[in-house]
Protein backbone atom coordinates (compact mmCIF):
# COMPACT_ATOMS: atom_id res chain seq x y z
CA UNK A 1 0.00 0.00 0.00
CA UNK A 2 1.18 3.34 -0.50
CA UNK A 3 0.02 7.04 1.06
CA UNK A 4 -2.73 7.65 -1.29
CA UNK A 5 -4.69 3.68 -0.46
CA UNK A 6 -4.73 3.37 3.15
CA UNK A 7 -6.33 0.12 5.34
CA UNK A 8 -7.18 1.81 8.73
CA UNK A 9 -8.58 -0.61 11.53
CA UNK A 10 -10.99 1.30 13.63
CA UNK A 11 -11.58 -1.61 15.55
CA UNK A 12 -10.55 -5.88 15.69
CA UNK A 13 -14.05 -6.46 14.07
CA UNK A 14 -14.01 -3.10 11.35
CA UNK A 15 -11.68 -2.13 8.70
CA UNK A 16 -11.22 0.96 6.58
CA UNK A 17 -10.60 1.34 3.24
CA UNK A 18 -9.53 4.73 1.96
CA UNK A 19 -8.75 6.57 -1.33
CA UNK A 20 -6.21 9.19 -0.34
CA UNK A 21 -5.26 11.45 -3.46
CA UNK A 22 -7.72 14.22 -3.36
CA UNK A 23 -5.77 16.31 -5.72
CA UNK A 24 -6.40 14.53 -8.41
CA UNK A 25 -10.01 13.29 -7.50
CA UNK A 26 -8.28 9.96 -6.70
CA UNK A 27 -7.88 8.64 -10.09
CA UNK A 28 -6.12 5.53 -10.59
CA UNK A 29 -2.60 4.52 -11.52
CA UNK A 30 -0.85 1.73 -11.18
CA UNK A 31 0.86 2.25 -7.98
CA UNK A 32 -2.96 2.75 -6.19
CA UNK A 33 -4.37 -0.06 -8.48
CA UNK A 34 -1.34 -1.94 -6.97
CA UNK A 35 -2.15 -0.79 -3.78
CA UNK A 36 -6.01 -1.90 -3.42
CA UNK A 37 -4.64 -5.16 -4.80
CA UNK A 38 -2.45 -5.35 -1.61
CA UNK A 39 -4.95 -3.98 0.83
CA UNK A 40 -7.81 -6.45 -0.85
CA UNK A 41 -4.66 -9.34 -0.20
CA UNK A 42 -4.38 -7.80 3.89
CA UNK A 43 -8.23 -7.96 4.54
CA UNK A 44 -8.31 -11.79 2.85
CA UNK A 45 -4.94 -12.63 5.06
CA UNK A 46 -7.13 -10.78 8.36
CA UNK A 47 -10.92 -10.64 7.76
CA UNK A 48 -12.87 -8.12 9.43
CA UNK A 49 -16.70 -8.81 9.98
CA UNK A 50 -17.15 -5.10 8.52
CA UNK A 51 -14.84 -3.16 5.91
CA UNK A 52 -15.94 0.47 5.07
CA UNK A 53 -14.46 1.96 1.62
CA UNK A 54 -14.75 5.90 1.65
CA UNK A 55 -12.44 8.80 -0.03
CA UNK A 56 -10.98 11.60 0.96
CA UNK A 57 -11.88 15.44 -0.80
CA UNK A 58 -14.58 15.86 -3.37
CA UNK A 59 -14.78 13.13 -5.54
CA UNK A 60 -14.92 9.53 -4.58
CA UNK A 61 -12.85 8.42 -7.67
CA UNK A 62 -13.17 9.49 -11.47
CA UNK A 63 -11.55 5.81 -12.86
CA UNK A 64 -7.62 5.29 -14.42
CA UNK A 65 -5.83 8.77 -14.58
CA UNK A 66 -5.86 9.94 -17.73
CA UNK A 67 -2.36 11.57 -17.48
CA UNK A 68 -1.30 8.01 -17.01
CA UNK A 69 -3.02 6.99 -20.54
CA UNK A 70 -1.31 9.57 -22.41
CA UNK A 71 2.33 8.81 -20.68
CA UNK A 72 1.76 4.73 -21.52
CA UNK A 73 0.73 6.09 -25.31
CA UNK A 74 4.31 8.44 -25.33
CA UNK A 75 6.22 5.37 -24.74
CA UNK A 76 4.29 3.38 -26.86
CA UNK A 77 3.40 0.90 -24.03
CA UNK A 78 -0.43 1.65 -23.66
CA UNK A 79 -0.56 -2.60 -24.05
CA UNK A 80 1.64 -3.17 -21.39
CA UNK A 81 0.60 -0.77 -19.30
CA UNK A 82 -3.18 -1.54 -19.50
CA UNK A 83 -2.40 -5.21 -18.70
CA UNK A 84 -0.26 -4.59 -15.47
CA UNK A 85 -2.89 -1.75 -14.36
CA UNK A 86 -6.39 -3.44 -14.87
CA UNK A 87 -4.45 -6.89 -13.46
CA UNK A 88 -4.10 -5.57 -10.44
CA UNK A 89 -7.33 -4.17 -10.26
CA UNK A 90 -8.78 -7.24 -11.00
CA UNK A 91 -7.24 -8.83 -7.93
CA UNK A 92 -8.63 -6.06 -5.84
CA UNK A 93 -11.91 -6.78 -6.79
CA UNK A 94 -11.63 -10.22 -6.43
CA UNK A 95 -10.30 -10.12 -3.19
CA UNK A 96 -12.83 -7.63 -2.05
CA UNK A 97 -15.72 -9.96 -3.78
CA UNK A 98 -14.51 -13.30 -1.76
CA UNK A 99 -14.90 -11.32 2.00
CA UNK A 100 -17.09 -13.01 3.85
CA UNK A 101 -17.30 -9.43 5.27
CA UNK A 102 -20.05 -7.11 4.74
CA UNK A 103 -19.24 -3.81 2.53
CA UNK A 104 -20.49 -0.16 3.16
CA UNK A 105 -19.40 1.93 0.45
CA UNK A 106 -19.61 5.75 0.68
CA UNK A 107 -19.43 7.77 -2.51
CA UNK A 108 -19.61 11.49 -3.15
CA UNK A 109 -19.04 13.89 -6.34
CA UNK A 110 -18.05 13.02 -9.50
CA UNK A 111 -17.70 8.97 -9.57
CA UNK A 112 -16.65 8.02 -12.90
CA UNK A 113 -15.34 4.72 -14.76
CA UNK A 114 -13.55 1.58 -13.05
CA UNK A 115 -13.99 3.25 -9.44
CA UNK A 116 -17.87 2.00 -9.91
CA UNK A 117 -16.33 -1.41 -9.86
CA UNK A 118 -15.03 -0.72 -6.83
CA UNK A 119 -18.36 0.84 -5.34
CA UNK A 120 -20.55 -2.45 -6.50
CA UNK A 121 -18.18 -4.92 -5.21
CA UNK A 122 -20.09 -3.41 -2.20
CA UNK A 123 -23.01 -4.64 -0.01
CA UNK A 124 -24.69 -1.18 0.80
CA UNK A 125 -23.87 2.08 -1.07
CA UNK A 126 -24.27 5.32 0.33
CA UNK A 127 -24.53 8.58 -2.15
CA UNK A 128 -23.91 12.03 -0.95
CA UNK A 129 -27.04 14.56 -2.32
CA UNK A 130 -23.71 15.85 -4.71
CA UNK A 131 -22.94 12.51 -6.44
CA UNK A 132 -22.75 12.40 -10.40
CA UNK A 133 -22.12 9.22 -11.84
CA UNK A 134 -20.91 8.81 -15.44
CA UNK A 135 -19.33 5.21 -17.01
CA UNK A 136 -17.35 7.30 -19.25
CA UNK A 137 -15.36 4.38 -21.05
CA UNK A 138 -17.53 5.40 -24.82
CA UNK A 139 -16.35 8.90 -24.44
CA UNK A 140 -12.50 8.16 -24.56
CA UNK A 141 -13.27 4.88 -26.78
CA UNK A 142 -12.24 2.78 -23.30
CA UNK A 143 -13.68 -0.61 -22.58
CA UNK A 144 -15.21 -1.75 -19.13
CA UNK A 145 -13.08 -2.60 -16.52
CA UNK A 146 -13.06 -3.27 -12.88
CA UNK A 147 -16.15 -5.59 -12.69
CA UNK A 148 -18.56 -3.19 -14.39
CA UNK A 149 -19.61 -5.11 -17.03
CA UNK A 150 -20.44 -7.49 -14.31
CA UNK A 151 -22.04 -5.99 -12.09
CA UNK A 152 -24.54 -3.33 -14.11
CA UNK A 153 -26.66 -5.97 -15.71
CA UNK A 154 -27.11 -7.45 -12.25
CA UNK A 155 -27.92 -3.93 -10.68
CA UNK A 156 -29.87 -2.99 -13.24
CA UNK A 157 -31.77 -4.58 -16.62
CA UNK A 158 -29.68 -4.61 -19.88
CA UNK A 159 -31.12 -2.02 -21.86
CA UNK A 160 -30.55 0.21 -18.81
CA UNK A 161 -26.79 -1.07 -18.92
CA UNK A 162 -26.10 -0.93 -22.54
CA UNK A 163 -27.61 2.78 -22.25
CA UNK A 164 -24.90 3.59 -19.36
CA UNK A 165 -22.19 2.51 -21.36
CA UNK A 166 -22.95 3.41 -24.51
CA UNK A 167 -25.07 6.92 -23.93
CA UNK A 168 -23.11 7.72 -21.06
CA UNK A 169 -25.76 9.76 -19.21
CA UNK A 170 -24.35 11.41 -15.81
CA UNK A 171 -26.92 10.51 -13.14
CA UNK A 172 -27.34 12.55 -9.56
CA UNK A 173 -27.35 10.84 -6.49
CA UNK A 174 -31.43 10.74 -6.46
CA UNK A 175 -31.73 8.97 -10.26
CA UNK A 176 -29.02 6.61 -9.42
CA UNK A 177 -30.78 5.64 -6.21
CA UNK A 178 -33.68 5.09 -8.39
CA UNK A 179 -32.23 2.71 -10.71
CA UNK A 180 -30.75 0.60 -8.14
CA UNK A 181 -26.82 1.51 -8.33
CA UNK A 182 -27.00 2.96 -4.97
CA UNK A 183 -29.23 2.07 -1.68
CA UNK A 184 -29.48 5.60 -0.10
CA UNK A 185 -28.91 9.47 -0.58
CA UNK A 186 -28.19 11.78 2.20
CA UNK A 187 -26.61 15.42 2.61
CA UNK A 188 -22.88 15.15 2.16
CA UNK A 189 -21.79 16.64 5.04
CA UNK A 190 -23.56 13.42 7.11
CA UNK A 191 -21.92 10.35 4.57
CA UNK A 192 -19.30 9.44 6.32
CA UNK A 193 -21.44 9.50 9.58
CA UNK A 194 -24.14 7.22 7.15
CA UNK A 195 -21.53 4.97 6.79
CA UNK A 196 -20.42 4.42 10.37
CA UNK A 197 -23.98 3.58 11.61
CA UNK A 198 -24.43 1.43 8.83
CA UNK A 199 -21.15 -0.15 10.82
CA UNK A 200 -22.52 -0.28 13.68
CA UNK A 201 -26.15 -1.77 12.82
CA UNK A 202 -23.68 -4.83 10.92
CA UNK A 203 -21.86 -4.68 13.87
CA UNK A 204 -24.65 -5.35 16.01
CA UNK A 205 -25.51 -8.37 13.91
CA UNK A 206 -24.24 -11.88 15.26
CA UNK A 207 -21.58 -12.97 13.22
CA UNK A 208 -22.85 -16.13 11.85
CA UNK A 209 -25.69 -14.59 10.37
CA UNK A 210 -24.10 -11.67 9.08
CA UNK A 211 -21.56 -14.04 7.74
CA UNK A 212 -25.05 -16.28 6.20
CA UNK A 213 -26.33 -12.86 4.78
CA UNK A 214 -23.66 -12.77 2.85
CA UNK A 215 -22.61 -16.12 1.78
CA UNK A 216 -26.40 -17.07 0.91
CA UNK A 217 -27.11 -13.51 -1.39
CA UNK A 218 -23.50 -13.91 -2.84
CA UNK A 219 -23.76 -17.52 -4.20
CA UNK A 220 -27.98 -17.48 -5.35
CA UNK A 221 -27.01 -16.94 -8.67
CA UNK A 222 -25.28 -19.85 -9.32
CA UNK A 223 -27.37 -22.38 -7.35
CA UNK A 224 -30.10 -24.26 -8.47
CA UNK A 225 -33.36 -23.83 -5.86
CA UNK A 226 -33.08 -26.91 -4.43
CA UNK A 227 -29.00 -26.55 -3.73
CA UNK A 228 -29.79 -22.97 -2.18
CA UNK A 229 -32.54 -24.60 0.04
CA UNK A 230 -29.80 -27.03 1.07
CA UNK A 231 -27.39 -24.14 1.79
CA UNK A 232 -29.85 -21.91 3.62
CA UNK A 233 -30.48 -25.06 6.14
CA UNK A 234 -27.13 -25.62 6.79
CA UNK A 235 -26.78 -21.61 7.17
CA UNK A 236 -29.49 -21.44 10.01
CA UNK A 237 -28.25 -25.12 11.77
CA UNK A 238 -24.86 -22.91 11.75
CA UNK A 239 -26.20 -19.61 13.22
CA UNK A 240 -28.57 -21.83 15.58
CA UNK A 241 -25.45 -23.24 17.15
CA UNK A 242 -24.39 -19.93 18.46
CA UNK A 243 -25.06 -18.05 21.58
CA UNK A 244 -26.40 -15.30 20.72
CA UNK A 245 -29.06 -17.20 18.60
CA UNK A 246 -30.31 -18.84 21.90
CA UNK A 247 -30.10 -15.62 23.69
CA UNK A 248 -31.83 -13.20 21.44
CA UNK A 249 -34.53 -15.96 20.95
CA UNK A 250 -35.15 -16.46 24.85
CA UNK A 251 -35.16 -12.39 24.78
CA UNK A 252 -38.04 -12.26 22.55
CA UNK A 253 -39.77 -15.07 24.37
CA UNK A 254 -39.19 -12.67 27.61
Amino acid sequence: MNDTIRLERPSEEHARLVLARPERKNALRIQELKALAQAAAALLQDPPRVLSIVAEGASFGVGGDIASFGEALDQGAMETWLREAIGHFNAAIGGLRALDAAIVVGIQGPVAGGTLGLVWAGDHVIAADNLSLNLAYARLGGSPDGGTSWFLPRLVNPLRAFELFTLTPTLNAHQACNWGLVNQVVPATELMAAVDTVVAKWLAVPPQSLKNFKRLLTASANHTLQSHLREEVEGFVQAGRQAEFADRVKAFLG
